[in-house]
């Protein structure tokens, strides 16, 4: 019977830290591979007279993907505040509006901001929006990832 030399110790300690860290190991994500482009139409910021700080924004974002895409959260430099909006109507049949974590865009569809359900809204608006400018918005999702979008100030 044939007789094997006994493996050092070094190498064997040596084989079992990489046999270990096989599972872990995936390909590398491809640049630009990450997630669809989520486009937007005929968005719109509703124009407010003179003192009122608070405005809503409405139009449709679509989602070209495979898979849902979850908004999270939005920004702008706009408003002091921007927070994802649900309107809903209760077992009594009152309709209201409540704050959300998350609005779902469904893969391959579209999820319409409206002044009868879901929206956006800007609370504390840092300066009067004129009619014709350009409110720049940033959606984030639930991967982490940004969505810019331009949005026009409209009269209602």
């Amino acid at each position: 019977m044939p007789q094997f030399p006994t493996p050092h110790p070094a190498r064997l300690a040596l084989l079992a830290a990489v046999l270990a860290l096989l599972p872990g190991c995936r390909p590398a994500p491809q640049a630009g591979a990450a997630r669809p482009a989520l486009t937007v139409q005929a968005a719109r910021v509703v124009a407010v007279p003179p003192g009122v700080k608070d405005t809503s924004v409405f139009g449709t974002l679509r989602n070209p993907g495979a898979r849902p895409l979850r908004l999270t959260g939005v920004q702008t430099g706009a408003a002091d505040h921007a927070m994802l909006m649900v309107t809903r109507t209760d077992a009594r049949g009152l309709t209201g509006m409540a704050v959300t974590g998350a609005l779902t865009v469904p893969a391959g569809g579209e999820l319409v901001l409206s002044d009868t359900g879901d929206h956006i809204m800007l609370m504390g608006l840092r300066a009067p929006l004129r009619e014709g400018e350009t409110v720049a918005l940033t959606l984030t999702d639930d991967a982490g990832g940004t969505h810019t979008l331009q949005a026009p100030v409209v009269k209602p």
